[in-house]
């Protein structure tokens, strides 16, 4: 039987998520830990968000800041972070972190 490579989405998937069993992570470190683009990471969450709501548990994400004026993004339920803040508009934001919950 061949067995898929390790890159294969649903492989990423299955690190990310014993990642995040670990503790809280960001995309950067998810990004460094399994050679994937950060762009990449974000797309994987979405599925993983979709996979973990099937066995009954849930993606953590932990609100991005910005850190102009602290703006806390509350509403944002998106795993990717935002461009600017809406209040100040300054690009210098805390990017969110993920967990399981």
């Amino acid at each position: 039987m061949n067995r898929l490579p390790e890159t294969d989405s649903a492989s990423i998937r299955r690190r990310i998520i014993e990642l995040l069993e670990i503790g809280p992570q960001d995309a950067r470190t998810l990004s460094q830990e399994l050679h994937q683009s950060e762009k990449e990471i974000y797309a994987h969450l979405d599925h993983v968000a979709r996979s973990l709501k099937v066995q009954g548990r849930r993606l953590v994400i932990e609100p991005p800041v910005c850190l102009g004026c602290g703006f806390v993004f509350r509403e944002r339920t998106r795993p990717h972070p935002p461009g600017h803040c809406p209040r100040c508009r300054k690009t210098h934001i805390r990017r969110p972190c993920y967990a399981i919950g």
